[in-house]
């Protein structure tokens, strides 16, 4: 589990798009996410990945 205030969202901007998209949706809200830089996102989600990778490998 975890609290969707906690790291899930910062750290996973594509679910934080999709909840936002799907909340104004909901509301009528025309959604229109800006375009940011995410390569600091991009490369710590996959330094994570790698990571659980290696550890998988190592049992």
């Amino acid at each position: 589990g975890t609290y969707l205030h906690g790291p899930i969202l910062p750290k996973n901007y594509e679910i934080t798009d999709y909840l936002l998209e799907k909340a104004c949706e909901r509301k009528g809200i025309p959604f229109e996410p800006k375009e940011i830089d995410n390569e600091a996102e991009i490369q710590a989600k996959q330094v994570l990945i790698d990571r659980a990778n290696r550890q998988k490998k190592s049992r």
